[in-house]
C-alpha cells in the first residue's frame, strides 16, 4: 500500500485503520500509541450522537476546525469496534510491543475490557491531568483523561524509560488547535519515553499528526493512519517543518 506521505522514517497512510493495519506486517512496530474517537461527550445516546463540534468545542470559540468521523457509536458497538482495531494493531506489532490508548472517564471501563479482549496484556493506567479546566459545584472536576497501557505478551524489560503515572500539562490552546481533540506534544513525549525506541510507533487514528510530530522530534520512526484526507494533509505539512520539540509547529 502506497503511503500518502513518507520521509525520514515517518509514514502516513490515508484510509480506514481496519483496512490498513493488516498491510503493516513486518513493519517492526514496537509501540501503538493512539487517541481513538471516544464516542462520548454526553450522558445519553442523543448527546453522544451529536456532531463533534457540538460535543467538544467550547461555546464562544472563534476558530473553525473540521468535524471528525467515528465518534457516534453506542456502548456495545464501541466495545466491539475497539476490540477489533486493538486486535488488528496487536497483529501488526512485534512480541513485547507496548500499547497506550487515550480514553475519558465515561469509556475507561470499556477500553480496559477491549484491550484485554484484543489479546493485549493489560499493564495499568496513567492519568493526564489538565490544569485550568472549569470546576463544577458539588462534584469532582472532569480535568483528566486516561491512558490504558498494555503489552503484546511479556513486556520488554530492557527499556531505560520510566515515568510517573500522572502528568500535569495544559491542553492545546484553542487558537493553536488543528484538530478538535488534539493532544499536546509534551503529553505524547511523556508517553513515548516508556516505549521501545528501536522500532516504529504506530498511531491508527492519527488526526492532525501530533504523535508523529512528537516521534520525529525525538528521532523516532512512526506510522500514522487517518481516514480523513484533510487531516492527512495537515499532518504532512506539520512533518515537513524542521522544528525541534517544544516549539510551536
Amino acid at each position: 500500500m502506497k503511503p500518502y506521505y513518507e520521509h525520514a522514517g515517518i509514514a502516513i497512510y490515508h484510509g480506514d485503520s481496519m483496512e490498513v493495519l493488516p498491510e503493516l506486517a513486518g513493519a517492526n512496530v514496537s509501540a501503538v500509541v493512539t487517541d481513538p474517537p471516544y464516542s462520548s461527550g454526553g450522558l445519553y445516546r442523543g448527546d453522544r450522537s451529536a456532531s463533534t463540534v457540538a460535543k467538544y468545542v467550547q461555546s464562544g470559540t472563534q476558530v473553525y476546525r473540521p468535524e471528525f468521523s467515528g465518534d457516534n457509536r453506542d456502548q456495545r458497538s464501541f466495545l466491539i469496534w475497539c476490540s477489533l482495531w486493538l486486535g488488528a494493531a496487536r497483529a501488526a506489532s512485534r512480541a513485547g510491543a507496548v500499547c497506550v490508548t487515550f480514553t475519558d472517564w465515561r469509556q475507561l471501563p470499556t477500553m480496559t475490557d477491549a484491550i484485554q479482549v484484543a489479546g493485549w496484556t493489560w499493564r495499568g493506567l496513567a492519568t493526564w491531568w489538565k490544569p485550568g479546566v472549569r470546576m463544577q459545584r458539588g462534584t469532582f472536576s472532569h480535568s483528566a483523561e486516561y491512558l490504558v497501557h498494555g503489552t503484546n505478551g511479556p513486556s520488554e524489560n530492557d527499556r531505560d524509560g520510566a515515568q510517573q503515572n500522572v502528568f500535569r500539562c495544559a491542553t492545546v490552546d484553542d487558537v493553536e488547535k488543528r484538530h478538535i481533540a488534539e493532544k499536546p506534544l509534551e503529553v505524547l513525549s511523556w508517553i513515548l519515553h516508556v516505549t521501545p525506541a528501536d522500532g516504529a510507533v504506530l498511531d491508527p487514528f492519527m488526526g492532525s499528526g501530533s504523535l508523529l510530530r512528537a516521534a520525529k522530534d525525538m528521532g523516532r520512526q512512526a506510522i500514522g493512519i487517518e481516514i480523513e484526507e484533510r487531516y492527512c494533509e495537515v499532518a504532512a505539512k506539520r512533518l515537513s517543518q524542521e522544528v525541534m520539540f517544544g516549539a510551536t509547529p
